[in-house]
């Protein structure tokens, strides 16, 4: 019966209405019948306003990101605003690039692997925290990496620690000089 449907998106608004009010539905248009995935394959016709969002999206990664795509944070499952390294990220990897030998449009970057995982550090360099001295009440701004390297200075590690401190400094100075 779902592969002579034209599915709409207001014809799969009504199916998950009356799924909920537990009506009997063609579910064709959901992937393993799960309302939540849409299935592959489905006739589907979209309206103007949907074609102009989806070349839209298609266009501006950011954009896309930012409207459609949602994360577990505190708060629950929500869109976020990217910070600016995301944003680089992104742009990294949604470049595209005519390919003359394929004759369409390919990746500019091949073979980008990210690995990045959570509290490792990419705040660093971008977060800057403002600290007023109580005794003369001078106010200082730093990252939060200056602020690691000082209070790791007055710290008695070895020789080492404070060498290998030392050095990640000065490759997160480098690396914020070249973004």
């Amino acid at each position: 019966m779902s592969s002579k449907i034209i599915w709409t998106t207001d014809i799969v608004n009504e199916t998950i209405d009356k799924l909920k009010q537990g009506i009997d539905v063609d579910l064709g248009c959901f992937y393993e019948r799960n309302p939540q995935l849409r299935a592959p394959n489905i006739l589907f016709q979209l309206t103007n306003e949907e074609v102009d969002e989806f070349v839209k999206c298609s266009n501006d990664i950011e954009y896309f990101v930012e409207t459609y795509c949602n994360f577990m944070t505190d708060k629950g499952r929500t869109t976020v605003d990217l910070r600016d390294y995301q944003r680089d990220i992104l742009n990294t990897l949604g470049e595209e690039i005519w390919v003359e030998d394929l004759k369409e449009f390919a990746p500019k970057v091949n073979g980008y692997i990210l690995m990045s995982s959570r509290q490792s550090g990419k705040c660093l360099i971008n977060s800057e925290i403002v600290i007023r001295n109580n005794i003369t009440k001078d106010i200082i701004k730093l990252n939060i990496n200056d602020l690691y390297y000082i209070l790791n200075k007055k710290n008695n590690k070895s020789f080492k620690l404070k060498f290998i401190s030392f050095i990640k400094k000065i490759l997160y100075k480098f690396y914020n000089l070249l973004s």
